[in-house]
């Protein structure tokens, strides 16, 4: 039996490479090697690329001076970030919230094998994005450091204990937030706040190492190398992947316990987490009359309770309007400070850069709002509902492009204001800046909506296969940090020489036709492919 469930765990993860949810069959052996090769070249060609880079860059520097164990810790924590971001926020749902929890329940099953088979959908997209780091790493090294024994197991140790780890901080973050979230009524609010004060204390831990790094760099040309303190747990875990024997069998036999430790917790509280339903509040009746909304705006609000009751959705694809947030409100307190030291170390050539640079960072964070790119996915089986309601397809095509907007754009605006204060950006370039990030939103969003009109599934058990595991989302993701890119280039590279005023034209004329060519698409052909559905 756990050989089915691992079996049907895995189909439930890769689903999409080898059927075609649009056409509704199973695709052709050279489409599905096409669409695995895309994959892989995205993942293990632009990702692994840069990754790679880095690695070549400080490997032979640090491996020569005899401190291959802070290369490992470095490359480490970025895949240990990497690794996290990347499944944290899908454990919850996919550990305790699939839509298939009760049927398998209620048959002849094993908990324990239950239990495993979910672990297992976890595991292995922490692994997808930690090994993109990891293989990089360890190729590097092996061309930079002198060939023995130790040098050969110890990335390969280091790389697996990593990987465990990120599975442990994983599974550990679904747990609590599965354990709150079961007490308390409003489940989705509960669940995003946990999730982000939790990744919150995460990173200020992380960093706090960093800084610790960072002052050890620091000293690090003294006479006397001193490790003590708070550097030994992390001169340890470094040191495993270097090659050093004592702290390769310590850090794994600590990642074993504590391995160990999580799995029998949560043996003990899955099935009581599972099958706990929270209590109802007693609702008094109360006579009134009927609040009547136009089609258009009952639409609206149907997306955007489907979107807050789902803290899948919230802490996947709402989380850059938060980051937003929170750098806008940090510019507000440390902007003047920051803008005085790049002005200071560049000069007043810095003033030319900065509107078309913060453009490609706003850009950025805003895609990873990307709602449009499974919101007719989301519907699922139920969509013949919405095909039969008194309404016109663009109309409910509208509501879902409003739906997203809504949650991206005044986090953007919030930032733009930020930035106008702080950075002193002149009328007309704020001007400038600020249509172009409306064109961005609504490019990013038509965009979105397009790649789930070509590409729905409406098949899936679990929210989080359209939510977090599905190309249509990482296409999104991806083409937002293409246009970033293209922006910051252009500062970096033609504001210096024609200004940013130019450059947000530019950019302003490109991205506009664009535009206008997918909302072209959306009203004729987009509608077409949703009749279809």
């Amino acid at each position: 039996m756990l050989k089915t469930l691992l079996k049907k765990q895995m189909l439930e993860i890769f689903r999409s490479f080898f059927y075609d949810a649009r056409k509704g069959r199973n695709r052709t052996k050279k489409g599905a090697i096409l669409y695995i090769t895309f994959y892989v070249l995205l993942m293990v060609g632009y990702l692994g690329g840069l990754f790679g880079f880095l690695a070549h860059s400080i490997v032979f520097p640090l491996a020569g001076a005899g401190l291959g164990w802070l290369y490992f810790l470095i490359m480490g924590g970025i895949a240990l970030i990497l690794g996290v971001f990347g499944s944290v926020f899908s454990t919850y749902s996919s550990l305790y919230m699939a839509k298939d929890n009760d049927l398998l329940l209620s048959m002849p099953i094993p908990i324990s094998h239950i239990l495993a088979s979910r672990l297992m959908g976890v595991f292995l997209t922490g692994l997808m994005y930690s090994a993109v780091v990891l293989v990089p790493t360890m190729i590097m090294y092996y061309i930079a450091a002198p060939f023995s024994i130790t040098t050969l197991l110890g990335p390969i140790v280091f790389s697996i204990d990593i990987i465990l780890l990120v599975f442990i901080l994983s599974v550990a973050l679904g747990w609590v937030v599965a354990k709150i979230s079961s007490r308390m009524k409003n489940k989705s609010l509960m669940t995003t706040v946990v999730a982000l004060l939790a990744l919150g204390l995460y990173y200020v831990i992380y960093f706090k190492a960093f800084n610790t790094i960072r002052d050890f760099i620091a000293n690090i040309a003294s006479t006397e190398i001193s490790i003590t303190g708070a550097i030994v747990p992390l001169y340890y875990l470094g040191s495993a992947g270097s090659g050093a024997v004592v702290p390769m069998l310590a850090v794994t036999a600590s990642v074993a316990l504590i391995l160990a430790l999580v799995y029998i917790i949560l043996s003990k509280t899955f099935i009581k987490i599972v099958t706990t339903k929270t209590g109802v509040a007693k609702i008094k009746y109360k006579e009134g009359k009927a609040k009547q909304r136009g089609k258009g705006k009952a639409l609206l609000m149907k997306e955007l309770k489907r979107i807050t009751a789902s803290s899948t959705i919230l802490l996947n694809c709402v989380l850059g309007s938060f980051i937003l947030v929170v750098a806008a409100v940090f510019l507000l307190i440390k902007g003047g400070d920051f803008y005085y030291l790049l002005t200071e170390g560049f000069g007043p050539i810095i003033v030319d850069i900065i509107p078309a640079f913060a453009a490609g960072l706003i850009c950025t964070m805003s895609s990873m709002c990307d709602i449009t790119s499974f919101s007719i996915s989301l519907e699922g089986k139920n969509i013949w509902i919405l095909k039969t309601l008194p309404v016109t397809t663009k109309q409910i095509l509208r509501a879902k492009k409003l739906s997203n907007l809504i949650f991206q754009f005044p986090p953007c605006l919030l930032m733009l204001i930020s930035l106008s204060i702080t950075m002193h950006i002149g009328a007309v370039d704020l001007l400038l800046l600020l249509v172009c990030l409306c064109i961005m939103s609504l490019l990013q969003t038509d965009f979105g909506l397009f790649l789930d009109l070509k590409r729905t599934n409406l098949n899936w058990t679990s929210e989080t296969a359209v939510v977090k595991q599905s190309l249509n989302v990482f296409l999104a993701l991806l083409s937002g940090w293409v246009e970033a890119g293209l922006f910051i280039l252009a500062a970096l590279f033609l504001a210096p020489s024609i200004g940013s005023s130019a450059v947000l034209g530019i950019f302003i004329a490109f991205f506009g036709l664009l535009l206008l060519l997918l909302e072209l698409w959306l009203g004729k052909r987009g509608a077409a492919e949703f009749d279809s559905l």
